[in-house]
């Protein structure tokens, strides 16, 4: 008989993937956050359009000596560096993923989101939920080596599905969150054990 997982409170780091005006990624990025402090896990909302990180001219891995970086890329870069799971909100622009998520993760190093599971919750307006970005999220996730949870949380006709403050409007999306929740509790309690009893390799 399989011994039973005891669940931790995880540190998970949301990472809102749009800046344009009336955006609905809001809207899910609210939710997510809603849903896993509920659980009782501690989360951080990363907003590009707060953080107002500029077009990527140098990221913080090209700096020689990282304490030169501007303050803003170092602390980030600590918010990513201590998450043990992320969740990424991806719109779809163009059948693509958005300027604005990639822009984000490329100031930062791979090994600032390295071994650790990023679920991927994607959305869109019309019927498809933003699923053609999804599958290049999972893409851009495995080449900053995280493992992507095999649940894919899309969300169809978002506008009908959540209010402008976040919330649910039917039970599906609160049992949508909970499956992408709880593959990311597996994998993310897992690695943390690992973590501490073998250490991350360098």
């Amino acid at each position: 008989m399989a011994q039973q997982t005891v669940k931790r409170a995880l540190n998970v780091v949301v990472l809102l993937g749009t800046v344009r005006e009336n955006n609905m990624g809001s809207r899910a990025a609210k939710f997510m956050v809603n849903q896993l402090s509920s659980k009782g896990h501690q989360v951080k909302l990363l907003d590009p359009e707060v953080l107002d990180l500029p077009l990527l001219k140098k990221a913080l891995h090209h700096y020689q000596d990282r304490t030169q970086a501007p303050q803003l890329l170092q602390d980030t870069n600590q918010i990513l560096a201590d998450a043990d799971a992320f969740v990424f909100v991806c719109a779809e622009y163009n059948h693509c993923l958005p300027p604005a998520l990639t822009n984000m993760v490329a100031h930062f190093p791979a090994t600032s989101f390295k071994y650790r599971p990023a679920g991927i919750v994607s959305y869109s307006m019309g019927p498809f939920g933003g699923q053609r970005a999804a599958m290049q999220a999972r893409c851009l996730l495995g080449e900053i080596g995280c493992v992507s949870p095999s649940f894919l949380f899309a969300i169809p006709t978002i506008q009908t599905q959540l209010s402008e403050t976040g919330e649910a409007v039917n039970d599906r999306m609160t049992s949508n969150a909970d499956k992408l929740i709880t593959e990311l509790e597996w994998y993310g309690t897992a690695i943390v054990n690992h973590k501490e009893a073998v250490g991350r390799p360098s």
